[in-house]
Protein backbone atom coordinates (compact mmCIF):
# COMPACT_ATOMS: atom_id res chain seq x y z
CA UNK A 1 0.00 0.00 0.00
CA UNK A 2 2.81 2.69 1.31
CA UNK A 3 4.27 1.62 -3.05
CA UNK A 4 1.19 2.18 -4.29
CA UNK A 5 1.19 5.73 -2.32
CA UNK A 6 4.41 6.63 -3.58
CA UNK A 7 3.54 5.78 -7.19
CA UNK A 8 0.71 8.14 -7.22
CA UNK A 9 2.58 11.14 -8.23
CA UNK A 10 3.79 9.51 -11.09
CA UNK A 11 0.56 8.29 -12.42
CA UNK A 12 -0.97 11.46 -12.60
CA UNK A 13 2.30 13.28 -14.31
CA UNK A 14 2.11 10.20 -16.83
CA UNK A 15 -0.75 11.99 -19.33
CA UNK A 16 1.04 14.88 -19.44
CA UNK A 17 4.28 13.29 -20.00
CA UNK A 18 3.19 11.30 -22.56
CA UNK A 19 1.41 14.38 -24.51
CA UNK A 20 5.03 16.43 -23.80
CA UNK A 21 6.33 13.58 -25.49
CA UNK A 22 4.16 13.28 -28.54
CA UNK A 23 3.56 16.73 -29.08
CA UNK A 24 7.47 18.60 -28.33
CA UNK A 25 9.97 16.17 -27.75
CA UNK A 26 9.86 14.37 -30.75
CA UNK A 27 9.22 16.62 -33.36
CA UNK A 28 12.21 18.97 -31.90
CA UNK A 29 14.40 15.76 -31.85
CA UNK A 30 13.06 14.86 -35.41
CA UNK A 31 14.11 18.84 -36.12
CA UNK A 32 17.75 18.20 -34.67
CA UNK A 33 17.89 15.04 -36.37
CA UNK A 34 16.92 17.04 -40.17
CA UNK A 35 20.02 19.90 -38.92
CA UNK A 36 22.18 16.89 -39.87
CA UNK A 37 21.22 16.38 -43.21
CA UNK A 38 20.45 18.07 -46.37
CA UNK A 39 16.48 18.27 -46.17
CA UNK A 40 15.18 20.66 -48.44
CA UNK A 41 12.82 21.16 -51.52
CA UNK A 42 15.46 19.41 -53.88
CA UNK A 43 16.54 17.03 -51.78
CA UNK A 44 12.74 15.43 -50.72
CA UNK A 45 12.94 12.02 -51.07
CA UNK A 46 16.71 11.17 -51.02
CA UNK A 47 18.03 13.38 -48.60
CA UNK A 48 21.33 12.59 -47.40
CA UNK A 49 22.97 13.16 -43.41
CA UNK A 50 26.02 15.60 -43.96
CA UNK A 51 26.91 16.17 -39.87
CA UNK A 52 27.78 19.48 -39.17
CA UNK A 53 27.79 21.15 -43.33
CA UNK A 54 25.12 23.18 -42.28
CA UNK A 55 26.11 24.99 -39.31
CA UNK A 56 29.38 25.14 -40.82
CA UNK A 57 27.56 27.29 -43.75
CA UNK A 58 26.17 29.51 -40.74
CA UNK A 59 29.35 30.35 -38.85
CA UNK A 60 32.34 29.89 -41.81
CA UNK A 61 30.39 29.68 -45.24
CA UNK A 62 28.29 31.75 -47.30
CA UNK A 63 25.74 32.36 -44.93
CA UNK A 64 28.14 34.05 -42.36
CA UNK A 65 27.18 37.76 -43.32
CA UNK A 66 23.99 36.89 -43.04
CA UNK A 67 23.80 35.33 -39.43
CA UNK A 68 25.81 37.90 -38.34
CA UNK A 69 23.56 40.41 -39.22
CA UNK A 70 20.46 38.90 -38.15
CA UNK A 71 21.60 38.26 -35.23
CA UNK A 72 23.18 41.12 -34.44
CA UNK A 73 19.68 42.39 -34.55
CA UNK A 74 18.45 39.80 -32.73
CA UNK A 75 20.29 41.36 -29.84
CA UNK A 76 19.47 44.61 -30.29
CA UNK A 77 15.84 43.52 -30.79
CA UNK A 78 15.25 41.79 -27.87
CA UNK A 79 17.54 44.23 -25.62
CA UNK A 80 15.89 47.26 -26.47
CA UNK A 81 12.37 45.61 -26.28
CA UNK A 82 13.08 44.81 -22.86
CA UNK A 83 14.60 47.47 -21.29
CA UNK A 84 12.47 50.27 -23.58
CA UNK A 85 9.33 48.28 -21.86
CA UNK A 86 10.74 48.14 -18.53
CA UNK A 87 11.82 51.88 -18.08
CA UNK A 88 8.32 53.25 -19.27
CA UNK A 89 6.49 50.39 -16.89
CA UNK A 90 9.11 51.63 -14.03
CA UNK A 91 7.57 55.40 -14.76
CA UNK A 92 4.14 54.57 -14.85
CA UNK A 93 3.75 52.46 -12.23
CA UNK A 94 5.58 55.00 -9.66
CA UNK A 95 2.82 57.53 -10.98
CA UNK A 96 0.48 55.14 -11.13
CA UNK A 97 1.48 54.15 -7.14
CA UNK A 98 0.68 58.27 -6.30
CA UNK A 99 -1.96 58.18 -3.71
CA UNK A 100 -2.78 61.42 -4.46
CA UNK A 101 -3.25 60.83 -7.93
CA UNK A 102 -7.15 61.19 -8.98
CA UNK A 103 -8.49 58.47 -11.31
CA UNK A 104 -5.86 55.83 -10.93
CA UNK A 105 -8.24 52.73 -11.54
CA UNK A 106 -8.99 54.51 -14.95
CA UNK A 107 -5.21 54.99 -16.09
CA UNK A 108 -4.37 52.04 -14.75
CA UNK A 109 -7.34 49.90 -17.78
CA UNK A 110 -6.57 52.17 -19.75
CA UNK A 111 -2.67 50.89 -19.76
CA UNK A 112 -3.59 47.49 -19.20
CA UNK A 113 -5.61 47.65 -22.60
CA UNK A 114 -2.39 46.86 -25.11
CA UNK A 115 -2.12 43.32 -22.97
CA UNK A 116 -5.64 42.45 -23.30
CA UNK A 117 -5.67 42.94 -27.30
CA UNK A 118 -4.75 40.12 -29.04
CA UNK A 119 -1.28 40.42 -30.47
CA UNK A 120 -2.08 40.34 -33.91
CA UNK A 121 -5.16 42.15 -33.85
CA UNK A 122 -3.09 45.07 -32.23
CA UNK A 123 0.16 44.80 -34.81
CA UNK A 124 -2.43 44.96 -37.79
CA UNK A 125 -3.82 47.80 -36.26
CA UNK A 126 -0.13 49.19 -36.03
CA UNK A 127 0.37 48.79 -39.89
CA UNK A 128 -1.91 50.37 -41.01
CA UNK A 129 -1.30 53.37 -38.75
CA UNK A 130 2.22 53.13 -39.86
CA UNK A 131 1.05 53.09 -43.98
CA UNK A 132 2.82 55.59 -46.02
CA UNK A 133 0.07 57.13 -48.10
CA UNK A 134 -3.08 56.63 -46.08
CA UNK A 135 -1.96 56.01 -42.19
CA UNK A 136 -2.58 58.18 -39.46
CA UNK A 137 1.22 58.38 -38.10
CA UNK A 138 2.27 60.04 -41.44
CA UNK A 139 -1.15 62.87 -41.71
CA UNK A 140 -0.40 63.56 -38.25
CA UNK A 141 3.39 64.30 -38.73
CA UNK A 142 2.30 66.23 -41.54
CA UNK A 143 -0.33 68.32 -39.99
CA UNK A 144 2.23 69.27 -37.03
CA UNK A 145 5.08 70.04 -39.70
CA UNK A 146 7.12 67.14 -38.17
CA UNK A 147 7.52 65.14 -41.22
CA UNK A 148 9.48 67.78 -42.88
CA UNK A 149 11.87 67.90 -39.34
CA UNK A 150 12.80 64.37 -39.63
CA UNK A 151 13.14 64.19 -43.42
CA UNK A 152 15.69 67.33 -42.52
CA UNK A 153 17.76 65.55 -40.13
CA UNK A 154 17.59 62.26 -42.22
CA UNK A 155 19.03 64.16 -45.11
CA UNK A 156 21.76 65.80 -42.78
CA UNK A 157 23.01 62.68 -42.07
CA UNK A 158 23.74 61.83 -45.13
CA UNK A 159 20.19 59.71 -45.36
CA UNK A 160 18.08 59.68 -48.59
CA UNK A 161 14.37 60.21 -47.40
CA UNK A 162 11.68 61.96 -48.51
CA UNK A 163 8.06 62.74 -47.78
CA UNK A 164 5.72 60.95 -46.96
CA UNK A 165 7.82 58.49 -44.17
CA UNK A 166 7.85 54.93 -45.52
CA UNK A 167 7.73 53.71 -42.16
CA UNK A 168 7.70 50.00 -43.04
CA UNK A 169 9.85 50.19 -46.37
CA UNK A 170 13.11 52.57 -45.24
CA UNK A 171 15.25 50.20 -43.31
CA UNK A 172 16.05 52.45 -40.15
CA UNK A 173 12.83 53.55 -40.08
CA UNK A 174 11.48 49.91 -39.98
CA UNK A 175 14.21 49.21 -37.23
CA UNK A 176 12.60 51.64 -35.43
CA UNK A 177 8.77 50.93 -35.91
CA UNK A 178 9.14 47.35 -34.92
CA UNK A 179 10.87 48.15 -31.84
CA UNK A 180 8.00 50.65 -30.57
CA UNK A 181 5.26 48.49 -31.52
CA UNK A 182 6.92 45.49 -30.00
CA UNK A 183 7.22 47.81 -26.86
CA UNK A 184 3.53 49.13 -27.12
CA UNK A 185 2.75 45.60 -26.80
CA UNK A 186 4.75 44.49 -24.01
CA UNK A 187 4.78 47.54 -21.72
CA UNK A 188 1.18 46.60 -20.10
CA UNK A 189 2.93 43.75 -18.67
CA UNK A 190 6.07 45.44 -17.03
CA UNK A 191 3.74 47.91 -15.73
CA UNK A 192 1.79 45.18 -14.22
CA UNK A 193 5.01 43.49 -12.08
CA UNK A 194 6.56 46.86 -10.81
CA UNK A 195 3.08 48.11 -9.54
CA UNK A 196 2.58 45.18 -7.84
CA UNK A 197 6.10 45.01 -6.51
CA UNK A 198 5.23 48.97 -5.47
CA UNK A 199 1.79 48.33 -3.41
CA UNK A 200 4.17 45.55 -1.28
CA UNK A 201 6.48 48.27 -0.01
CA UNK A 202 5.30 50.09 3.18
CA UNK A 203 4.25 53.38 2.57
CA UNK A 204 6.45 54.25 5.93
CA UNK A 205 9.88 54.12 4.12
CA UNK A 206 8.90 56.92 1.58
CA UNK A 207 7.71 59.11 4.55
CA UNK A 208 10.35 58.65 6.49
CA UNK A 209 12.91 59.66 3.49
CA UNK A 210 10.48 62.72 2.94
CA UNK A 211 11.27 63.59 6.80
CA UNK A 212 14.93 63.16 6.51
CA UNK A 213 14.58 65.61 3.39
CA UNK A 214 15.25 63.49 0.26
CA UNK A 215 13.69 64.54 -2.50
CA UNK A 216 11.59 62.40 -4.98
CA UNK A 217 14.28 61.41 -7.35
CA UNK A 218 16.66 60.14 -4.65
CA UNK A 219 13.56 58.31 -3.40
CA UNK A 220 13.33 56.58 -6.76
CA UNK A 221 16.80 55.95 -6.73
CA UNK A 222 17.90 54.81 -3.31
CA UNK A 223 14.34 52.95 -2.31
CA UNK A 224 12.45 52.07 -5.48
CA UNK A 225 15.40 51.11 -7.67
CA UNK A 226 16.45 48.59 -4.65
CA UNK A 227 13.20 47.31 -3.87
CA UNK A 228 11.89 46.65 -7.86
CA UNK A 229 15.52 44.69 -8.28
CA UNK A 230 14.66 41.65 -6.77
CA UNK A 231 11.34 41.53 -8.55
CA UNK A 232 12.76 42.66 -11.81
CA UNK A 233 15.53 40.73 -12.56
CA UNK A 234 13.56 37.41 -12.92
CA UNK A 235 11.31 39.13 -15.71
CA UNK A 236 14.01 41.16 -17.39
CA UNK A 237 15.98 37.65 -18.20
CA UNK A 238 12.79 36.17 -19.24
CA UNK A 239 11.46 38.79 -21.28
CA UNK A 240 14.86 38.69 -23.05
CA UNK A 241 14.29 35.12 -23.39
CA UNK A 242 10.73 35.53 -24.76
CA UNK A 243 11.79 38.18 -27.30
CA UNK A 244 14.53 36.03 -28.87
CA UNK A 245 10.96 34.20 -30.12
CA UNK A 246 8.97 36.86 -30.42
CA UNK A 247 7.94 35.97 -34.18
CA UNK A 248 4.05 38.06 -34.18
CA UNK A 249 5.22 41.43 -33.90
CA UNK A 250 8.07 41.46 -36.84
CA UNK A 251 6.36 39.00 -39.11
CA UNK A 252 3.01 40.69 -38.95
CA UNK A 253 4.27 43.39 -39.68
CA UNK A 254 7.25 43.98 -42.21
CA UNK A 255 7.35 40.47 -43.05
CA UNK A 256 10.73 40.76 -42.28
CA UNK A 257 11.10 43.32 -44.73
CA UNK A 258 12.19 45.64 -46.32
CA UNK A 259 14.22 43.22 -48.51
CA UNK A 260 18.15 43.32 -48.38
CA UNK A 261 20.50 43.04 -51.63
CA UNK A 262 22.03 39.83 -51.65
CA UNK A 263 20.44 38.14 -48.95
CA UNK A 264 17.40 36.41 -48.50
CA UNK A 265 16.88 37.94 -44.81
CA UNK A 266 15.51 41.15 -44.35
CA UNK A 267 16.02 44.24 -42.79
CA UNK A 268 13.87 43.44 -39.61
CA UNK A 269 14.86 39.47 -39.67
CA UNK A 270 15.15 37.88 -36.14
CA UNK A 271 16.59 34.61 -36.06
CA UNK A 272 13.05 33.46 -35.28
CA UNK A 273 11.61 34.72 -39.15
CA UNK A 274 14.87 34.13 -40.72
CA UNK A 275 14.47 30.75 -39.51
CA UNK A 276 10.46 30.86 -40.59
CA UNK A 277 11.35 32.35 -44.09
CA UNK A 278 14.22 29.45 -44.88
CA UNK A 279 11.83 26.50 -43.67
CA UNK A 280 8.34 27.15 -45.42
CA UNK A 281 9.60 30.10 -47.90
CA UNK A 282 12.64 28.49 -49.43
CA UNK A 283 11.94 25.13 -48.54
CA UNK A 284 16.02 24.53 -46.69
CA UNK A 285 14.55 22.58 -44.31
CA UNK A 286 17.88 21.60 -42.64
CA UNK A 287 19.20 25.22 -42.57
CA UNK A 288 16.01 26.27 -41.09
CA UNK A 289 16.24 23.39 -38.18
CA UNK A 290 20.48 24.34 -37.76
CA UNK A 291 19.35 27.93 -37.17
CA UNK A 292 16.28 26.98 -34.69
CA UNK A 293 19.11 25.03 -32.50
CA UNK A 294 20.73 27.99 -32.46
CA UNK A 295 18.08 29.56 -31.25
CA UNK A 296 17.75 26.99 -28.82
CA UNK A 297 21.37 27.78 -27.15
CA UNK A 298 20.25 31.16 -27.10
CA UNK A 299 17.51 30.41 -24.87
CA UNK A 300 18.12 28.15 -22.89
CA UNK A 301 21.26 29.86 -21.53
CA UNK A 302 19.44 32.61 -20.56
CA UNK A 303 16.51 30.40 -19.47
CA UNK A 304 19.66 28.86 -17.14
CA UNK A 305 20.67 32.21 -16.15
CA UNK A 306 17.05 32.89 -14.92
CA UNK A 307 16.33 29.74 -13.02
CA UNK A 308 20.18 29.95 -11.45
CA UNK A 309 19.42 33.79 -10.18
CA UNK A 310 15.92 33.21 -9.22
CA UNK A 311 16.55 29.20 -7.32
CA UNK A 312 12.84 27.94 -9.31
CA UNK A 313 14.58 24.31 -9.10
CA UNK A 314 15.94 24.68 -5.34
CA UNK A 315 14.84 22.08 -3.25
CA UNK A 316 12.77 23.08 -0.68
CA UNK A 317 13.76 22.36 2.39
Amino acid sequence: MKKHSALLPYYYLAPALILLGVLCLLPNLYSVYLAFTNYSLYHYSNYEWVGLRNFMRIISGPETRTFVRVFAWTIVWAAGSVLLSQAIGIVLAVLLNNKDLKGSNIYRTLFILPWAIPAFISVMMWQGLLNTEFGAINRILGALGLDSVIVFLCNLCGLDVHTPISWLETPGFAHIAVLAVNVWLAFPFQLTVCLGALQSVPSDVYEAASVDGASPLRQFRCITLPLLRNALLPVLISSSAFNFNQFTAIYLLTYGGPPVPGSEAGATDILITYSYKLGFNLFQYGLACAYAIFIFILVATLSGVNFKMTGAFDEVD
